[in-house]
């Protein structure tokens, strides 16, 4: 999950910025890119199986690997958020219980 959230970061946007935090129940990791970011309208459908943006098409792939880390976040009973960057590009916040 980590490894494919930091890989999709620097592959369409050119680095990752990641941020852990270790809460008294959970653990927030962030991830932040760079990169233009995901519009808002189709920024929750990136986490469906074969959905691409736009931008992401000339990266090749199925657009299977974001829902899969999806299910992963969710089977550790965990959240994903999609979120704007805090400069700009997006921000992937996942927050885990301990």
């Amino acid at each position: 999950m980590v490894t494919d959230l930091c890989d999709n970061a620097v592959k369409f946007n050119g680095k990752a910025e990641v941020t852990v935090v270790e809460q008294t129940r959970t653990v927030v990791i962030s991830f932040e890119d760079g990169g233009r970011g995901t519009p808002h309208e189709p920024r929750e459908r990136v986490l469906e199986p074969f959905f691409k943006s736009d931008q992401s098409r000339a990266g090749g792939g199925f657009g299977l690997g974001l829902s899969i880390v999806a299910d992963i976040i969710h089977s550790h009973q965990g959240t994903l958020e999609l979120r704007q960057g805090i400069l700009r590009g997006l921000r992937v916040v996942v927050t885990i219980p301990k």
